[in-house]
This record gives C-alpha cells, sequence and structure tokens, in this order.
C-alpha cells in the first residue's frame, strides 16, 4: 500500500505543475518583467493581460511573440542524523535542466468606432523536468511534462474617449504526462473553458487598468503501465488560478514612462488534489498542498532613447504560496520569485521588434518528506530570452 500510495502522490500533485505561471509567454511590453502589462497599448499582446486596453490600439494590431526558457532544477539531499555514527551519507542528489521554446500571436481589429475584436493564441504555463531515475526523490518523479495552450478571443468596446471594458473567453487545451520508478502514464489532453474581463482608464499622461481571469480546471483520465497490481487509470485535476491584475503607468516626460502592477493568484482554491484510481468515483488519496494565494508586485520603466529605439527594465517579486517543507513535493517546489528583466525595441517604418532578457530566481526551497524517506532542499532557476514583432 505504501507503494500505491508513492505512485499516486506524484501523479496527482504534477496535476499542480503550473504553480510557477509562465506569464513571460504573454508580456505585453518586453523587458519590464510585465509591469504595466494592464495598460500597455503598443502591443496586442496586452489584449491578453486586459481585453479593455484593445480599444486604445488604433485599426489594427498583429504581435507574434516568441520565446526561450532555461530551466535549471538542483536537489541536495540533506543527511539524516543516526545514532550510529550520527550521521548517514545522503541518497542522492538530483537535477534537471529543460529547454523550452513558446510561441504566441496576437490580433487586434477595429469593428466599429466603438468595438475591437482581439484573438490571442498561446502557451500560458507548465513544466517540463527530466531528474531521472539515481536520485533521492525518484519514486516521485522522473520525468513530467505538463502544460496548456490557450485560445483567448475577446471584445473591447469604448465607453468614452478615455473609458474603455472588455470581456473575453478562455478556450485552454492542457496536457500531462508522467513517469516515476513504479509507473508511467500516457500522454493525455483535457479541454477547459473560462472567461476574463477587465476596464482601462487613460489619460494623456497616465493610466490605469483592472482586469480578471477566472479559474481553469482540466480533468485527466490517463492509462498507467505500472509494477502495482490492479492500477490499470487515474484520474486528477489540473488548476490555472484565477488571477486579478491592477496596472499603471505614468509618463514622468516625453522619454520616461514609469509602470507598475499587482497581481492576485488565488491558489487557495485548491487546497489539496484528489486522485481517482480505475474509474472510481472516491477518492482514495487526497494529497494536501494547503497553498496560500499569491501576491505578485512588479515595476518596470520605459525610455525612448530616440526616434526608433527605447530601453526597458523591470523588477517582479512573487509571495510563496506554501513556507511548510512538510508539504513541499519534488514536483514543483515552490517558494518565494525575483525576476529581472531588460529590453530593447526598435520601430522600423510599421514593424516594431521587441527583445528582452530574464533572469528568474526561484530561491532555495526545503522539503522534508518523512512517509518517503525525501530530505533535501532545492535550487532553481530560469533563464528567459525573446523577441517579439509588431505589425
Amino acid at each position: 500500500m505504501k507503494k500505491t500510495a508513492l505512485a499516486l502522490l506524484v501523479v496527482s500533485n504534477l496535476a499542480n505543475a503550473s504553480g510557477t505561471l509562465m506569464q513571460e509567454a504573454t508580456y505585453a511590453n518586453a523587458g519590464a518583467a510585465g509591469a504595466g502589462d494592464g495598460v500597455y497599448t503598443e502591443t496586442a499582446t496586452a489584449a491578453y493581460t486586459n481585453p479593455a486596453t484593445m480599444s486604445h490600439m488604433g485599426k489594427s494590431k498583429t504581435t507574434i511573440n516568441t520565446m526561450l526558457l532555461d530551466l535549471h532544477m538542483d536537489y541536495t539531499d540533506t543527511p539524516d542524523e543516526s545514532p550510529l555514527n550520527n550521521t548517514r551519507k545522503a541518497q542522492g542528489d538530483g537535477s534537471a535542466h529543460t529547454i523550452m521554446p513558446s510561441f504566441g500571436i496576437f490580433h487586434v481589429t477595429q469593428l466599429n468606432e466603438d468595438v475591437h475584436l482581439g484573438l490571442m493564441f498561446g502557451s500560458i504555463g507548465g513544466t517540463a523536468v527530466e531528474y531521472g531515475s539515481d536520485w533521492e526523490g525518484a519514486i516521485g518523479l522522473d520525468e513530467a511534462l505538463v502544460t496548456a495552450v490557450q485560445f483567448n478571443p475577446a471584445l473591447s468596446f469604448k465607453v468614452t474617449d478615455k473609458v474603455s471594458i472588455g470581456l473575453g473567453a478562455q478556450l485552454n487545451y492542457g496536457i500531462l504526462e508522467a513517469k516515476t520508478t513504479t509507473l508511467e502514464t500516457d500522454l493525455d489532453g483535457d479541454f477547459a473553458w473560462s472567461f476574463n474581463a477587465g476596464a482601462m482608464y487613460q489619460e494623456d499622461d497616465w493610466a490605469v487598468g483592472l482586469s480578471y481571469r477566472s479559474k481553469i480546471e482540466h480533468e485527466f483520465d490517463v492509462d498507467v503501465i505500472s509494477n502495482i497490481d490492479d492500477l490499470e487509470t487515474l484520474s486528477t485535476d489540473l488548476i490555472f488560478p484565477t488571477i486579478v491584475d491592477l496596472s499603471g503607468s505614468y509618463d514622468l516626460n516625453p522619454q520616461l514612462t514609469l509602470l507598475g502592477s499587482v497581481q492576485w493568484h488565488k491558489w487557495s482554491d485548491y487546497p489539496a488534489t484528489p486522485l481517482y484510481v480505475n474509474g472510481s468515483d472516491t477518492a482514495p488519496v487526497s494529497v494536501d498542498r494547503d497553498w496560500d494565494d499569491v501576491w505578485k508586485f512588479a515595476i518596470g520603466t520605459d525610455y525612448q532613447l530616440n526616434a526608433t529605439w527605447a530601453l526597458k527594465a523591470g523588477f517582479s517579486y512573487e509571495t510563496s504560496p506554501q513556507d511548510d517543507p512538510t508539504k513541499q513535493w519534488v514536483d514543483l517546489p515552490v517558494g518565494e520569485q525575483y525576476r529581472y528583466s531588460i529590453g530593447a525595441s526598435n520601430q522600423l517604418d510599421n514593424i516594431r521588434i521587441d527583445m528582452f532578457y530574464e533572469f528568474a530566481d526561484l530561491g532555495t526551497v526545503h522539503v522534508e518528506r518523512s512517509n518517503v524517506d525525501v530530505t533535501g532542499s532545492f535550487d532553481g532557476y530560469i533563464h528567459f530570452i525573446g523577441a517579439n514583432v509588431t505589425f
């Protein structure tokens, strides 16, 4: 029974692997760490964060986002105390290195004097890791792929010359696949949908926007190849939380703009992960995550160097959804996150090119899972590099 519980533990927790939302794939002002994205109108990508921004984008705008992320996760085992020799040799360190591309396309067009239509498509989050089978947590995680893409059509309405509102639909396709030393799942996909809305107020030298994205929940049913008796199928969930974004911008002078955003991610909606085996309508294992809601604070600057070039910089901080080491797990150890970003944009006639680099410090996260003998710490970071084209 213990072996079964361990295998179930990893699959159910992998459903939460979107705990690190890959918002870099939908940055509107690349290079500013997401600051002010809910009021930015120079790229069509802002329609994803806040659909009300479309009313301030003119007749037509299309942006193509491309990005590459380089993820590093290192696990260091902590030797346990022993009454015989004071210490026990570490069971096995581990590391994972993943390079993943991302692509998104965002198009905004004016339907009439007061209405704009937006069509957004791209990756919105997930993870892909491979630790191998020789580290301490291999019974919980060897390889994993959890990701989601979204199609987000939306409309914006100009209420006055300064006020606009927007409404959209989120149509998601999620993918799940996992492997441990005790089981391997098939690749499974699931459709889910939800909605988003926003409002924006714009003056000549400042703007403020408020937007809302409702929760999306995927339900997976995967076939399993396993050495566990009678285990044939598993069912679990994948959640993308409710997000509220408050963004603002202020022009200090014609060259320098200050940007800021505050976001709230409602991870408390998912305190535990239910898991169902072989079509059962009762959950034999319920994994206690007990995540708190997350706050994200971002600040940035946008400096117009000359008629064609602009320079950007930004910083963001996210609070930790879980600080208790006994409730962390190897699929996605979560803690405080710090992001540092720089970028530049160039205007060539009717084509705008934005380039950016971002470093995400995932910090050190301690894990103490005595029931599976996993005690150690994770250190992680991500390099992001990307270029967006707007025309």
